[in-house]
């Protein structure tokens, strides 16, 4: 019928029948797969579970608790310290037992003999003391409270660009199973249509119209048909798995996906003047930002370490011969200095690692700022390639459907070969499965443009 013997057409089908004889021979297992049952998801349902949720974004938010809690202790060099003591103890060391009867106002004549002076008879003293402790003047100390304090504000932002994050990996992971799903449905279609034309072949076969040779031709298009519907099967119910996943809930728990992939030619819905975008209040940038201040803070406090500190300290103390007495009371108040004039080169080591951080900070935030603006066009010409994929793909699907629908009424007036329809129904499966890419690949690439340029005015608004 087209040129080539018959014998030769019967050997080429025999052998596509081979390869595809393990699909045939196991129908009722290839159909049984049917999707998993599981809940209804929305794209803006699974956003909210994956903010409830994921696990990177409990530890993000974990992470900056940790920070913010120990920018919280740091301040405590600003408030005075206050303890309590109290104790009780038993001696007749003489030493112990002068102090203690001058302490509890107990000290009399006869304690001045010299025989009792040396060996004295033991004594209790039970002992209340409140002291306070307050450095009025640490400038290491200070600047330490202030990079905790920047640090904690890295930790903040961090998590605000995870939480950006997960946002739209949720969406890419959604768009997957949609993509996964449709292509499922269209293997399923392209499986309907090869067992049409299978029946139709051997209808024609009966009839004496096509050989045998063409009837094994459409028997192998089945079952590489069924074979592709399989696959699809597997990835599509791996997509929603992973995404299940994502979300923080047990795979077991399969999500059936309620809003569909709509294949269609896609306006410029997310075009934005290049002035507009400003890295420095990305969050990502912004949480560099405040590294750097740390780091920088950090080199100032080892500087710092050189320089004296005042503090003032003060206690209150009861002592008695018994519990809940109070025989004599004594306080103590002060102002002392402290200055380490030399500690083995210690901090001058301090300095230069304190130093180095800074440095690397630096380099990372402007780094940072270099790579955003490439994340932004790369980003912008994602979207625009995938929106003329888009286009390109949808004219290819309509053109491969029309010429499909022409093949076969060309193929049922006689004007057609079989191996002509078979490949139009090919062209047309294909033709379908890249339309079906080609929206979710322009769907994610639009996540991609806003998760890139997703600024925060005066990086105030976390």
């Amino acid at each position: 019928m087209n040129g080539i013997p018959v014998h030769r057409r019967l050997a080429r089908a025999l052998a596509l029948l081979t390869a595809a004889s393990w699909f045939v021979g196991f129908p009722g297992a290839l159909r049984s797969q049917q999707p998993q049952e599981g809940r209804p998801l929305s794209l803006d349902a699974a956003l909210s579970e994956a903010l409830a949720g994921n696990a990177n974004l409990r530890i993000a938010a974990a992470t900056a608790d940790m920070a913010a809690a120990a920018a919280g202790g740091a301040s405590a060099i600003y408030w005075p310290r206050l303890d309590f003591e109290s104790g009780f103890v038993r001696s007749n060391d003489p030493v112990f037992v002068f102090g203690t009867k001058l302490r509890q106002g107990t000290f009399s004549q006869p304690d001045f003999d010299v025989g009792v002076l040396n060996n004295p008879d033991p004594i209790n003293d039970w002992m209340n003391r409140l002291s306070v402790q307050w450095k009025v003047f640490s400038p290491s100390d200070w600047t330490a409270r202030g990079a905790a304090s920047l640090e904690a504000e890295a930790a903040g932002w961090s998590a605000t660009r995870t939480r950006e994050a997960t946002l739209t990996q949720t969406e890419v992971l959604y768009r997957e199973a949609q993509r996964a799903g449709a292509q499922l449905e269209a293997a399923r279609r392209a499986e309907e249509a090869a067992a049409a034309n299978r029946d139709v072949f051997a209808r024609r076969v009966e009839e004496g119209v096509l050989t045998r040779a063409d009837l094994l031709q459409a028997e192998a298009d089945y079952s590489f048909a069924v074979a592709r519907r399989v696959d699809a099967e597997r990835l599509e119910t791996d997509a929603r798995r992973r995404l299940a996943v994502f979300l923080g809930g047990e795979a077991a728990v399969m999500p059936v996906l309620t809003d569909s992939l709509r294949v269609e030619v896609v306006e410029d819905s997310v075009a934005r003047p290049a002035a507009a975008f400003d890295p420095t209040v990305r969050a990502d940038l912004l949480a560099l930002s405040s590294a750097r201040d740390a780091a920088e803070a950090g080199s100032k406090r080892a500087g710092r370490q050189y320089l004296p500190e005042i503090g003032v300290f003060g206690n209150y103390a009861i002592h008695s011969a018994d519990a809940f007495q109070s025989d004599g009371d004594n306080w103590t108040v002060g102002v002392g200095l402290k200055w380490n004039l030399f500690s083995g080169f210690s901090r001058s080591k301090d300095k230069q690692r304190a130093d180095a951080a800074h440095t690397i900070a630096e380099t990372r935030y402007q780094e940072a700022l270099r790579q955003a603006s490439a994340e932004l066009a790369a980003a912008r010409d994602g979207v625009r390639s995938a929106r003329q994929a888009v286009a390109a793909t949808v004219a290819a699907r309509k053109a491969a459907g029309a010429g499909a629908e022409l093949m076969l009424r060309r193929f049922e007036e006689g004007l057609a070969t079989p191996l002509d329809l078979l490949q139009s129904e090919a062209r047309r499966a294909q033709a379908e499965s890249h339309a079906i890419d080609a929206a979710a690949a322009f769907r994610m690439a639009e996540a991609q443009l806003r998760f890139v340029t997703t600024m925060h005015q005066n990086g105030s608004d976390r």
